[in-house]
């Protein structure tokens, strides 16, 4: 064998051995779901997001969140905000989540039509325009405890839990079906628990934001609607175990109905 040859396979072989020739590669890192959250109390209290994020991670998806909302904001208060639009450019979101204010919902059709329709549908076509593969997402949200007793005089159906929970569900199911998002049917879940469940509280006394079972009940939807999964197995985040564990098989229950997921 000639020297220069000798030196060209010396020299291969030292590089082999300083970069690990044959050796496998490491593994990608797990890409992140990044999902943007724009509410109002409803999300930010007890940090509903994290609390996503968290369940997420015990179920071994690694997501990665934001938030956008402040105490009482209409979804046209969002539409209107600089920050929100900050928020939107600044990330490939996976998903963004919409609430609108709590009651706004549940007032009837031409109200709705006139307060929160034509800001949630700008808001999709925004999320769109900065990103095609985005998905919206609609939180459907809860009806207050013991009805709206603020709008009750002008809106009687909002005078009773269930005629609120019954408003708030059909203008959610509306939008989703009129954009094509995707809807997480927290209230749906909500009221189940309610009925089923009455020893667990999801209220805060106010009978308006949620204790911590509600938030986690909402992540456990969020997992679902967002990820095809079920929740069943994911932490308790510190709560008693059986009690998450009946939390996770309602947000099942109602994100993929009685059947579960397929």
């Amino acid at each position: 064998m000639d020297r220069h040859r000798a030196g060209t396979i010396a020299l291969a072989a030292l590089l082999c051995w300083g970069q690990g020739c044959g050796a496998k590669k490491p593994a990608e890192p797990a890409k992140a779901t990044k999902v943007l959250f724009v509410g109002d109390s409803l999300t930010y209290v007890n940090d509903l997001p994290r609390m996503f994020s968290d369940l997420a991670r015990s179920r071994g998806d690694l997501v990665e969140v934001d938030l956008t909302a402040k105490g009482g904001n209409s979804l046209r208060d969002h539409l209107n905000s600089a920050w929100f639009h900050t928020k939107l450019q600044a990330k490939p979101w996976d998903f963004v989540v919409l609430q609108e204010q709590s009651q706004i919902p549940a007032f009837p059709p031409d109200e709705v039509a006139q307060r929160m329709t034509p800001a949630a549908l700008e808001l999709n076509r925004l999320i769109h325009a900065h990103r095609p593969e985005t998905a919206t997402v609609f939180f459907e949200s809860w009806g207050l405890k013991n009805g709206d007793d603020m709008n009750c005089g002008h809106f009687p159906e909002l005078c009773s839990y269930g005629g609120m929970q019954s408003r708030i569900e059909h203008t959610y199911e509306e939008l989703t079906e009129r954009t094509g998002a995707l809807l997480a049917p927290v209230g749906r879940a909500w009221a189940a628990v309610r009925q089923a469940h009455p020893e667990i509280e999801l209220y805060k006394a106010d009978g308006i934001h949620p204790e911590l079972p509600g938030s986690y009940l909402a992540a456990c939807v969020f997992y679902a609607t967002l990820f095809k999964k079920s929740a069943a197995g994911a932490d308790a985040l510190g709560l008693d175990p059986a009690q998450a564990e009946t939390l996770q098989s309602a947000a099942d229950e109602a994100v993929f109905g009685a059947s579960g997921p397929k």
